[in-house]
């Protein structure tokens, strides 16, 4: 069976996260312990005590999920799972990278930091924020985003899933985006988040961050990563290093991601990281396939349902 691991990006994260996998593995606090030096916070601490208000600030939430999700991968790798592709969502995808071996951990902890820094900092000189839109048809929202653009920034950030699509914008265009936006979805939903992310609004954070990123080493990955920006699968430290900026200002493309996955023989989709959002996601995409999540799972079940108890 050939499988994908894919890591979820912001808003996975919740209070007691670190407790879920925890008491099942080593690696987790070897991992947290590691992930604190480089970003020099204990996030030990933060993802097994913290409040949901310490988080959701970007600046904690994307070390903090990316460490927890690596620390999950690194125990299925103990179980002997080696997926054939991986791939990202938003965050996600640095995840990705490093499980995949393009980039060394401590590299892609230190890119996840600065990337958060930066999209923190461009949160706060561009306010912004995220509508999610159930049950919306693209057609058209695409004109209604046409003519709200008239009035300042606003665009899809996130390609979920059928139906549903988060736009990024202006957070002094949210009363007006939201009576635009209501006739034309089932619901409309303001995310908790600190910014207008994968939008115009994180241009100045994008420049940024590609001059950091452009001095952090890039390798060849041992397995295929799907970027999403170019919904193609790459073993190319260049063209994954262009994918990883580009992505900040591009919307996420999820659903379409994941049919190009399927399409190149993927059965089973295994979402490495707190809660189960992109297994969701993928069971309305791909209702074909297998999608199992690692959050709360014991390991070894999760194997034998892979087909791979203990690596065989």
């Amino acid at each position: 069976m050939r499988t994908a691991a894919i890591f979820p990006g912001q808003g996975s994260q919740y209070p007691g996260m670190g407790h879920r996998l925890g008491p099942r593995s080593a690696a987790l606090r070897e991992v947290l312990d590691a992930a604190s030096e480089v970003v020099g916070e204990d996030l030990w601490v933060l993802c097994t005590q913290g409040g949901e208000e310490a988080l959701t600030d970007t600046r904690r939430s994307q070390p903090a999920i990316f460490a927890v999700s690596y620390a999950m991968f690194r125990a299925l790798a103990d179980h002997g799972w080696q997926p054939d592709c991986v791939a990202g969502h938003s965050l996600g995808e640095f995840t990705a990278a490093v499980a995949a071996g393009a980039l060394a951990f401590s590299d892609g902890l230190r890119a996840v930091a600065e990337r958060g820094r930066v999209m923190a900092q461009a949160a706060v000189q561009n306010p912004g924020t995220m509508l999610a839109l159930l049950g919306v048809r693209r057609e058209e929202l695409s004109q209604a985003l046409a003519g709200l653009r008239r009035r300042g920034i606003i665009a899809p950030a996130n390609y979920n899933c059928p139906g549903q699509v988060v736009v990024a914008l202006e957070r002094s265009l949210l009363e007006q985006a939201k009576r635009a936006l209501a006739p034309l979805a089932k619901r409309v939903i303001e995310l908790p988040v600190s910014g207008g992310f994968h939008s115009p609004l994180m241009e100045e954070a994008q420049r940024e961050f590609a001059r950091f990123l452009a001095q952090v080493p890039i390798h060849r990955p041992h397995v295929p990563i799907l970027l999403n920006v170019r919904l193609a699968v790459s073993y190319d430290p260049t063209e994954i290093r262009d994918g990883l900026v580009a992505q900040m200002t591009a919307p996420v493309q999820w659903e379409e991601a994941v049919r190009r996955m399927t399409a190149l023989g993927v059965e089973a989709f295994v979402e490495v990281g707190p809660k189960d959002v992109l297994t969701g996601l993928v069971r309305r995409i791909a209702p074909q396939c297998r999608a199992l999540a690692t959050d709360g799972r014991d390991l070894q079940e999760l194997m034998s349902e892979l087909g791979r108890e203990d690596g065989s």
